[in-house]
């Protein structure tokens, strides 16, 4: 049986696409989750955090100074996950890239930060816009009646 070196480099070409292409596909759902999980952890938040806002509000605080806060929350949340994606992109690279290269020959790795760098202005805007739009469908009510809804 003869196998060509073509041959070869097209099974070769076939199985590092499936690899970018399961890879990509992994990190798009990580990514979705972590977005969904950012989502729901600022979301509960505030729905749970309805009556305090009414207390604060009723005692003198502005609307403005609360989405304030809330947006600072939310930019908070979302700079600190960022951080923790960098330190721990950093920290776990070379024990994967170690392992993989172990695993399969061919495989060489460069370590490169762009993609968690470009995620970060994408994770600042969510926690400015999710929280801003939550309060804002919260801020509909009066007071009277978020505090009387939350008894």
């Amino acid at each position: 049986m003869y196998e060509s070196k073509a041959t070869v480099r097209a099974e070769f070409e076939s199985f590092r696409k499936m690899f970018l292409m399961l890879g990509g596909l992994l990190c798009a759902i990580t990514g979705l989750v972590g977005v969904l999980n950012f989502f729901n952890a600022i979301m509960t938040g505030i729905l749970s955090r309805r009556r305090e806002f009414a207390v604060l509000q009723a005692v003198g605080m502005t609307s403005k100074q609360l989405r304030n806060m809330l947006v600072y929350e939310g930019l908070f949340y979302a700079l600190g996950a960022s951080a923790a994606a960098l330190i721990l992109s950093a920290l776990l690279n070379p024990l994967v890239v170690n392992l993989l290269e172990t695993m399969f020959w061919f495989i060489r790795s460069s370590f490169t930060i762009t993609p968690v760098l470009l995620v970060i202005p994408v994770f600042a805007l969510l926690g400015w816009l999710i929280p801003s739009i939550m309060y804002g469908q919260a801020a509909k009510y009066s007071i009277v009646e978020r505090l009387r809804e939350a008894e």
